[in-house]
């Protein structure tokens, strides 16, 4: 029996679309990218040329009308998520968000309704869950290397160098709670609760470093309690990029850095008897073996396009429409992690 082909849709044609969504839905198994929808019909038809699609639309209602599709990917700002996703869903699609889910919780509980009542499934993007460096920590952790979780470290940056949007004051990050960490935050936050389970933000520390005016904060600490240890999410806009998770158990420890998929684990039990400094070399040694091997399957990985999570969370959600199963990502995920994030952010005032 052949698995049906979904026909599907996107609304936003930005950047996160252009360069994550469209690719990974046009090579997705069983799906075809039917239409494009953007506000700026100068865009949409534009990116429908780049991609050689066939429909495009200025107008979301007359997309939906038309089309009849079967699945919604929502690419716009934030602040439109809710209203686009209901309006799809009531309309018969099930949809997938860029993360976070919506701007607050009561929009997210409305859309986990409106997906209840319209018997559609919802979901949303918190891709770093699925690329390689993560999914190692994820067996490391199960096979229980590391004996019992203590604490979970996890330290991310976005400089304006190499995300221009951060040095333009007119940009909607700026006008989300918590500026540009609203749309930053997301991540690590999906990345505690993935080590910790339920965690609580049990303090915050905004601060102001840089010389960006149109920036209140542009570093914030945040201090988290979780079922399994305590944790802690550092995001900074001064630093060079960096993307880094430090999780520490009772027998060893975890070190990785998502951007060259390098994970280490080190330190446990140690022969004092063989002298320190021998050690000390032999876990050095196994330590730069161990970058090595990482980083050419790094290199692999981006060859073949795997490091990226964005077409593994897209394909999952896909998947899960074909086969009646549930979402790898949730919206009562999604909606968790709005939970967390609105408390972070209403103390970044």
């Amino acid at each position: 029996m052949h698995e049906r082909i979904l026909k599907a849709g996107v609304v936003g044609c930005g950047f996160i679309a252009q360069n994550a969504h469209i690719p990974s839905l046009l090579k997705c198994r069983n799906v075809r990218l039917a239409a494009i929808c953007d506000r700026n019909g100068d865009l949409a038809r534009s990116v429908a040329t780049k991609f050689k699609i066939g429909k495009y639309y200025a107008d979301f209602k007359e997309m939906l009308d038309v089309e009849k599709l079967d699945v919604v990917n929502v690419c716009t700002s934030i602040d439109t998520h809710a209203s686009l996703a209901i309006q799809a869903m009531e309309a018969g699609c099930h949809v997938f968000t860029e993360k976070p889910l919506a701007l607050n919780t009561t929009d997210a509980d409305e859309m986990i309704q409106v997906s209840k009542k319209n018997n559609v499934k919802l979901g949303t993007n918190h891709h770093l869950l699925f690329i390689p460096p993560v999914q190692k920590i994820k067996r490391i952790l199960d096979k229980g290397t590391i004996g019992d979780l203590v604490r979970v470290e996890i330290k991310q940056s976005c400089p304006p160098q190499d995300f221009p949007i951060i040095a333009d004051p007119n940009h909607w990050w700026h006008r989300l709670p918590g500026g540009v960490f609203g749309d930053t935050l997301p991540h690590p936050i999906y990345l505690a609760r993935e080590f910790l389970g339920d965690i609580e933000p049990v303090a915050v520390y905004p601060k102001k470093m840089g010389n960006l005016d149109h920036m209140r904060f542009d570093e914030v600490q945040i201090i988290l309690e979780g079922e399994k240890g305590v944790g802690t999410i550092i995001s900074s806009c001064n630093w060079p990029s960096l993307w880094m998770i430090d999780i520490f158990g009772t027998k060893k420890n975890i070190h990785a850095n998502l951007h060259n998929s390098v994970v280490i684990t080190y330190g446990g039990k140690t022969d004092m008897g063989k002298g320190i400094a021998s050690l000390y070399a032999r876990e050095n040694l196994q330590r730069s073996f161990r970058i090595l091997a990482d980083t050419l399957a790094g290199g692999v990985n981006f060859i073949q396009g795997k490091h990226r999570g964005i077409p593994t969370g897209i394909r999952k959600f896909m998947e899960s429409i074909q086969n009646g199963t549930e979402p790898p990502v949730t919206a009562e995920d999604g909606r968790e992690v709005l939970r967390v994030w609105e408390k972070i952010t209403s103390q970044m005032v």
